[in-house]
């Protein structure tokens, strides 16, 4: 038998598939997300045929999502709510990202801008909806301002606290490598950076989802109007589905991110995805 054409596949002292650790944590990070999901959804199938008669089974709500897509509905609350989205979300990293990364790097930027920061990020977005309306009306602003508050002071206070994080270590050793003031925040400081903004863009996203639709539930519009109509009519199951696609759209988004990270930060996963 010819072992020449056989793949390398053994790691260096010859005893472990060097290529099956990508592998395996690959497939955990499908397999174990599935198999939560199939938990939940088998749950919920169970409890309304079994035990709760006003939870519409999720078989129902399914049938009802492919009913929307049929119909077009779904494609036209996407085509209307979409562009809110990134471009509210669009501004929040444009404006979070350098901020929090500004205030942690800087104790004189953080003490100026922490109270403003921190006041704004524990006013409730939903009070200031009708002040929103009144200065920007019921235009694409106020969608996108709704969604920029929703999402900005999560990103800059969550990369804020991750740059903190960066071990003293790191930057000691650049320093004794000879790199100087700007040096240490180029090439120290930014790069354990990046976790801390994928984590914080997640996060972001999340919330921006969320604006969104708090957004469009104020003034009908996109996905708002489509669950409005569904609740005024009794079409539970409709409704259901929307809040379903909505909740896929923000795993997709940071999935996604997820994966960017994995790509650009990959020394932030230690062995067996333990951080």
């Amino acid at each position: 038998m010819d072992h020449a054409s056989e793949p390398a596949t053994l790691a260096a002292d010859g005893s472990t598939p060097a290529t099956t650790e990508p592998m395996t944590a690959m497939n955990e990070r499908v397999r174990y997300p599935l198999f939560g999901v199939g938990s939940l959804a088998l749950a919920w199938e169970l409890l309304a045929r079994l035990a709760v008669d006003g939870l519409t089974p999720l078989s129902d709500v399914l049938a009802a999502g492919v009913g929307l897509v049929a119909s077009g509905e779904l494609f036209v609350a996407l085509a209307a709510s979409l562009p809110k989205l990134a471009l509210g979300y669009g501004l929040a990293v444009a404006v979070g990202v350098p901020l929090g990364l500004l205030m942690g790097f800087s104790s004189t930027a953080d003490a100026l801008a922490d109270t403003p920061v921190t006041t704004l990020f524990v006013t409730s977005v939903a009070s200031l909806l009708p002040l929103l309306i009144a200065v920007f009306g019921a235009g694409i602003g106020f969608y996108v301002v709704v969604v920029f508050l929703f999402a900005v002071f999560h990103v800059t206070l969550t990369l804020r606290a991750g740059v903190r994080d960066v071990d003293d270590a790191l930057v000691e050793t650049g320093r004794v490598f000879g790199a100087s003031r700007l040096g240490v925040y180029r090439h120290v400081l930014l790069p354990a950076s990046l976790p801390h903004v994928a984590a914080a863009l997640r996060l972001g996203a999340v919330r921006a989802v969320k604006g969104m639709v708090v957004g469009e539930l104020w003034v009908y519009a996109g996905f708002g109007s489509l669950l409005h109509g569904y609740q005024r009519y009794g079409q539970t199951d409709s409704a259901l589905a929307v809040v379903l696609v909505l909740m896929a759209l923000s795993v997709g988004i940071a999935g996604g991110l997820g994966a960017l990270e994995r790509r650009y930060a990959p020394w932030h996963h230690v062995e067996g995805g333990v951080r």
